[in-house]
């Protein structure tokens, strides 16, 4: 059973297709992240019929191993990539106002030790002001040490190699949840009319001027099917030159991936609450940063060469141990691995150059044609997906005599007035017995779909939160499962709730496997499956165990056992 306004029942979508060998889509988009999305929203738009197929679960790649950032890029200065900065400090502002709910501003405060890093960090930025038309939340401002050990406590405010705290520079960026803002995005593909599924690998793609027939497998039961369409838009990401080789063309590689890895905390370990914050890392020249996300704070990142598995990137030991370290120098704390919540590692599509580091890489896209009837693109980063997926419809719609001209500056993401649904969900959940912070969170993740959960919450009676101190209720296991295509325990607590971050135990405590074993007909034998597939799969990107027991106190470390 599906539940109206989502992405549609999947079965139903695969089924479709199927039907296109006689009526042929006008755009087939291989690859369901969030440039994949966005260029399927890009298409619909413009009046063409679409499909999108994603061979595991959307997002399920890089796009669900971001920093949690929609940013102009302050770092990039450095390069002098100002036409980067510009592009994507307006993007920020157009998914501020498109995607209210769910790409919140939020402050950020660099500390200044010296007044060399006070000059320099102050011309940076008045240029990323610039660059943005002075249109950010806030233009930035300078703080004494007083108002900085306010917003970041766990500050070491002494004498240290760094020298005296003497202030620091506060500016805005936006924080955002990456998983949700691409289903956001497909929701608003599939409601223009596209087709999308997940599970849907192609296995060879064949291409001329008149169109290109590609070999898609159900990777659920293996079912096979050929879907048809005029023009193809490969999105993979760093699997980009992968597919290019199933089309039978050879072509040198253009991408170089770079790997990055991100380390959770409590917040009442880092002890940060709304602020974020962006730290010089002297000893290593590097910067860090702290980000409030949902209920913990991420710290990252790393950016260096990767040649090893894309489909399985991880975190080493010797990796947490320099971000540890890093932290313990800088902050008032003595952190260790047993405070570490959880951890990522994602990889970033860096178009291919020659003798650069990664780090030194733009992070600029690139639209080229790999075979007769088929454009890849690769490239960009979170924040400009909108101008990446516009630039590659642009780049097929001649070929098309039927598309317009893209519209998606003007579409809003699952929200249009944030103030008026937050009231009217905060009304129904009350209703409900949900709590406040619960409240929240729906609103924030399912902007105005929040009611369509709470329909659920309502027939069922799981208004509980689906783990003791998540934010997360039950009801939206049953949503995820009708609505947003979940059919395998990860997809629900890895990337619907990210409970697989957000708790040590990877959301293995909650209730979600008899939640989703009763909605999706698993007999015992295949929900034991799920619960080790999923343990599995987070085990090896963290690069170390999910406990199955926890007696510390605090988030995701309650007293009991997991599965």
């Amino acid at each position: 059973m599906s539940t109206p306004g989502g992405l549609g029942d999947r079965m139903t979508s695969w089924d479709k297709l199927g039907a296109s060998g006689g009526d042929p889509f006008d755009v087939l988009v291989v690859g369901g992240g969030i440039t994949g999305a966005g260029i399927a929203l890009d298409a619909a738009s413009r009046g063409l019929s679409v499909a999108l197929v994603e061979r595991f679960d959307f997002a399920s790649g890089t796009s669900s191993k971001s920093s949690k950032l929609v940013h102009g890029g302050l770092r990039y200065l450095e390069q002098r990539d100002f036409g980067l900065v510009r592009e994507a400090s307006l993007e920020r502002g157009l998914l501020n106002r498109l995607a209210p709910h769910l790409v919140e501003p939020i402050p950020f405060v660099i500390p200044v030790a010296d007044r060399w890093r006070r000059a320099r960090f102050g011309v940076g930025m008045w240029l990323y002001d610039a660059l943005s038309s002075f249109r950010n939340t806030s233009t930035h401002s300078y703080v004494d040490p007083d108002a900085v050990g306010t917003l970041v406590p766990a500050l070491r405010t002494n004498e240290t190699d760094r020298g005296m705290l003497r202030g620091g520079y506060v500016y805005y960026d936006s924080k955002t949840d990456d998983v949700r803002l691409a289903i956001e995005v497909l929701v608003q593909a599939v409601r223009l009319g596209a087709t999308v599924c997940n599970y849907a690998a192609v296995r060879n793609m064949e291409s001329s001027e008149a169109g290109c027939r590609a070999l898609v497998e159900d990777t659920i039961d293996g079912s096979v099917m050929e879907v048809a369409a005029r023009r193809a838009v490969v999105a993979g990401g760093v699997w980009n030159d992968r597919i290019e080789a199933l089309s039978n063309h050879t072509a040198t590689p253009r991408l170089r991936p770079s790997k990055g890895i991100h380390l959770v905390f409590g917040r009442e370990d880092l002890r940060l609450r709304e602020a974020a914050a962006f730290i010089p890392d002297a000893a290593r020249e590097r910067m860090l940063f702290l980000i409030p996300w949902h209920d913990v704070v991420v710290v990252g990142t790393t950016d260096a060469d990767y040649a090893g598995d894309l489909d399985h990137p991880k975190v080493t030991s010797e990796e947490r141990s320099y971000f540890l370290e890093a932290l313990n120098e800088n902050l008032n704390l003595s952190l260790s691995e047993n405070d570490v919540v959880s951890s990522w590692a994602g990889l970033r599509p860096l178009v291919r150059a020659k003798k650069h580091a990664t780090v030194d890489l733009s992070r600029s896209h690139a639209v080229y044609e790999f075979a007769p009837g088929v454009v890849g693109i690769t490239g960009g980063k979170l924040t400009t997906y909108r101008r990446m997926a516009q630039d590659a419809v642009d780049r097929i719609a001649p070929d098309l005599d039927r598309a317009g001209r893209s519209r998606t500056r003007w579409i809003k993401l699952g929200c249009g007035d944030v103030g008026a649904l937050t009231n009217a969900v905060v009304r129904r959940a009350g209703h409900l017995g949900v709590g406040p912070e619960s409240t929240a969170h729906l609103v924030r993740c399912y902007g105005d779909r929040a009611l369509a959960v709470l329909d659920v919450a309502a027939e069922s009676g799981l208004t509980e939160p689906l783990e003791l101190g998540c934010l997360p209720i039950r009801a939206e296991a049953l949503y995820c499962a009708r609505s947003e295509m979940v059919v395998q325990l990860s997809d629900l607590l890895a990337r619907r709730t990210r409970l697989a971050l957000t708790t040590s135990t990877a959301g293995l405590r909650s209730g979600a496997l008899d939640l989703l074993a009763g909605e999706l007909g698993w007999s015992p034998a295949e929900a034991g499956r799920q619960a080790l597939a999923h343990r599995t799969e987070v085990e090896l990107e963290r690069g170390m165990s999910v406990p199955r027991e926890v007696a510390r106190g605090g988030l995701g470390r309650t007293a009991g056992t997991t599965i």
